[in-house]
């Protein structure tokens, strides 16, 4: 089965799934995004689009989301939270989304990273679709240990893992993002980068 597959199986009970708190850990991931009032968002891997509410929020009416997604069944059930005309939900893969240049403020990867089959590719994306002095940012809101546990159940996504703290300042700091920042926590697991005002990234 592969990933896309997987998922699909997985979108009718994927919101039943969660843990109890899993609001105040969304919240906490979009407040560690700084997002701002109108600002364009890219959250890659949205899923059954668990974390949209909480962006517009923070956004706003003349903001914009895009909602990518490799999982058809996963974007039907965030199509039925009625979202506003200022969401996109778009099938694709972050790899090939062909998406423009600059185009976003923030671009987030809630849950979604260790799925990335090329992370420099995808990191690439990121940086490519971003503006400069914009935050790509990588959460897992139940915590590495915990993500990492649930994959090694499933054969689809066996290799799918988060990677420590260390690894993964170091991946981003010499793809060339800055300001670069872990939060490894038990419950909880954020990195994020800031895209230079006017650089190239280095070691791509």
């Amino acid at each position: 089965m592969n990933k896309s597959a997987f998922f699909d199986s997985l979108a009718k009970e994927w919101d039943s799934q969660g843990v109890a708190d899993i609001s105040v850990r969304l919240a906490r991931v979009v407040l560690l995004s700084d997002l701002q009032p109108g600002q364009r968002v890219l959250d890659v891997g949205t899923g059954t689009g668990v974390l949209i509410p909480y962006i517009l929020e923070a956004i706003g009416e003349s903001g914009l989301v895009v909602a990518l997604d490799i999982s058809l069944q996963m974007l039907k059930q965030a199509k039925g939270r009625m979202l506003p005309p200022n969401v996109h939900l778009v099938h694709g893969d972050m790899q090939r989304a062909g998406l423009k240049d600059e185009s976003f403020h923030r671009v987030l990867c809630n849950a979604v990273f260790p799925h990335f089959d090329d992370k420099k590719t995808a990191l690439q994306e990121a940086w490519r679709v971003l503006r400069p002095g914009g935050l790509v940012v990588i959460s897992h809101p139940i915590g590495r240990e915990a993500v990492n546990r649930i994959h090694s159940q499933h054969q689809a996504v066996f290799e799918d893992r988060v990677p420590p703290a260390d690894k993964m300042r170091t991946m981003l700091t010499q793809a060339g993002w800055v300001d670069v920042e872990v939060i490894d926590e038990p419950e909880f697991y954020l990195a994020r980068g800031r895209k230079p005002i006017s650089s190239l990234p280095t070691g791509f």
